[in-house]
């Protein structure tokens, strides 16, 4: 593995560590600034408005100065925005404002790390298989935070002491490292935004994301608050659906040559609606077998899916496409978290938070079924 996929993995790693952080720190912050549930999703909210509006104008940035330069200048503007959250967080005005601007910043990583995978890995048949060795940052976020949850309600403000560590040493080893990417020219990368077969991959996408960081961000504490389950047996919860997602990315190359990739995207979304549902009338140790498995169904359409996007635009173009990709399907990403919370708040109830999740899944079957027809 060469050191550029390895500062990818890292660098999406902290992005990720980031924003899902807040699904676990949320609790005693919500406590010190009096939040409801609302303002609890629209923290999250912020991040992703950040994260929609700047995702094309990073893609377009990295075709033309390269990944490692985008990288570099990300994690450094990074640093003090988490410095100023550990130092002085008495605001909710000013949490709002500092996540904002965090996805503005960080929407630059995901798709340099997806160029250095273009760049390094393409024309291999193998090309899912790195795409899904760099996405499973996430599942191992969530491993991570599992492991942590507890510890996070004493300790909370030390996360962003640790984000300004991690995105310090990311911005200097990217300004050392060389990806060899070639500059590509802003019109010929934005041609790709036009074609269908993208726009439809992207409304995929959004239903992916829809489902799966609505989940990721909500589940701790809507089984805390909302099934009243203990805070141990629900970070519990969280280290085996971490674990689910690990297992099912390890292993979606072997699938997608198995079954082929559309199919293995449209298996994990029934299978995501199927044990969401079940969750929903489940109890005790069935629980935590379910927790495993929606684990499994909540991100193994991920990388079929960018490997699809980025198969169609090719490797110059790779990082605008993802860029757009994220533009507009982080919009799932982006009003999830707030939905759910006002669907919380007005009815006070698990399941209909978990119906709402299955939205995204049911676009993204609809749309995959027309793209079907065009490939």
């Amino acid at each position: 593995m060469n050191k550029n996929i390895i500062l990818g993995w890292f660098g999406t790693f902290l992005q990720l560590f980031l924003r899902l952080s807040w699904g676990v720190i949320s609790v005693p912050i919500a406590i010190l600034l009096h939040l409801n549930t609302v303002e609890i999703g629209f923290v999250a909210t912020s991040f992703y408005v950040g994260y929609v509006i700047s995702s094309i104008p990073w893609g377009l940035v990295i075709d033309k100065i390269g990944p490692n330069k985008t990288i570099t200048i990300s994690a450094l503007i990074l640093v003090p925005l988490n410095l100023l959250l550990f130092f002085s967080l008495n605001s909710y005005v000013l949490l709002v404002i500092v996540y904002l601007i965090d996805g503005i910043v960080a929407a630059a990583i995901f798709p340099s790390a997806m160029k250095i995978v273009a760049i390094s890995h393409s024309s291999e048949s193998k090309f899912t298989f790195y795409i899904a060795l760099v996405e499973s940052a996430a599942p191992i976020t969530i491993l991570v935070l599992s492991l942590i949850a507890t510890i996070l309600l004493h300790l909370w403000k030390f996360i962003y002491l640790l984000m300004a560590i991690g995105f310090l040493l990311l911005g200097i080893f990217s300004s050392k490292i060389n990806s060899n990417a070639t500059s590509t020219e802003i019109r010929r990368s934005l041609r790709i935004i036009f074609d269908k077969r993208i726009a439809l991959l992207t409304l995929i996408r959004l239903g992916e994301l829809w489902a799966t960081w609505g989940t990721t961000t909500w589940i701790f504490p809507m089984l805390v608050l909302y099934r009243d389950i203990s805070p141990s047996l629900s970070a519990l919860f969280l280290l085996l659906f971490g674990l689910g997602q690990l297992v099912g990315i390890i292993n979606v190359d072997k699938l997608v040559q198995l079954v082929g990739i559309v199919k293995v995207i449209l298996l994990t979304l029934i299978g995501f609606i199927i044990i969401s549902l079940m969750l929903t009338i489940s109890n005790g140790i069935l629980i935590l077998s379910e927790a495993f498995l929606l684990g499994i169904f909540s991100f193994l359409y991920r990388p079929p899916t960018d490997s699809l996007i980025m198969k169609i635009a090719g490797n110059n173009s790779a990082a605008t496409s993802i860029g757009y990709a994220n533009a507009v399907s982080q919009i799932g990403t982006m009003i999830a978290p707030t939905v759910i919370g006002l669907v919380l708040y007005l009815t006070k109830s698990f399941t209909f938070s978990m119906i709402t999740l299955d939205i995204g899944c049911v676009i993204s079957i609809i749309s995959l079924l027309v793209l079907e027809s065009w490939l």
